[in-house]
């Protein structure tokens, strides 16, 4: 997830439908009478940045505003009124702020590969890669993949992960902290790995989960 702000946001996503690969869909607040001031956008900015920094999502930004701006005592109940509008809004988009629970009931799905000790499961249309998994870091010889942007993105993600409390690491293995959800199996797999990897075919059943999908939806 990336969280920000911009003047021509329109046009800033279709710049990133270019230039970046992270993301696949987006959500955009806007006013149609200026009713948010710079520092209420920078307060909000930095009020979202924090509140998911501490959930099972994953930020992608670069330089998260981390320091909280100054804002006005007579501002502050107009701003934390927006704040809970748009939290009402993301729930709609069934983007959640509280750390997702798995259900006892609930079907895993391990790689094939059993040299990797991980296992995802699957809700609400996300996949989640469970509490206790481990990860690897990219692999040596990633480095010289096209600009190397294989090694150094995935040690980031994973550097970011111990960082905000989400992964810990001993004796050199990653493991989660939390369940964390994503949009595609891939990326899991990719961290789980330390590989370039489909995570459709990775993980043992999740394909004939999708065939299953597409058959039901015809």
């Amino acid at each position: 997830m990336y969280i920000g702000q911009s003047i021509n946001g329109v046009r800033r996503i279709f710049d990133h439908i270019v230039k970046k690969d992270f993301w696949s869909y987006c959500i955009l607040f806007v006013t149609d009478n200026n009713s948010f001031d710079k520092s209420s956008i920078d307060y909000m900015e930095y009020e979202f940045i924090n509140r998911f920094r501490k959930s099972s999502y994953t930020l992608m930004n670069r330089d998260p505003r981390t320091n909280e701006p100054n804002i006005s005592m007579f501002d502050r109940p107009n701003i934390f009124s927006y704040i809970k509008q748009i939290e009402f809004l993301l729930s709609a988009e069934n983007i959640s702020l509280e750390n997702i629970l798995s259900n006892p009931e609930v079907t895993y799905y391990y790689p094939k590969n059993r040299n990797f000790k991980a296992h995802i499961f699957v809700k609400d249309g996300q996949f989640i890669l469970a509490k206790g998994s481990e990860l690897r870091r990219p692999i040596d010889s990633s480095k010289n993949w096209k600009t190397g942007n294989f090694y150094t993105r995935y040690n980031k993600i994973i550097d970011d992960y111990i960082e905000n409390g989400k992964v810990t690491e001993e004796n050199g293995i990653p493991r989660t902290l939390i369940n964390m959800p994503f949009n595609s199996p891939s990326l899991i797999a990719e961290i789980v790995s330390g590989q370039s990897k489909n995570g459709w075919s990775f993980f043992e059943g999740l394909n004939e989960l999708r065939t299953l999908d597409q058959e039901q939806g015809e």
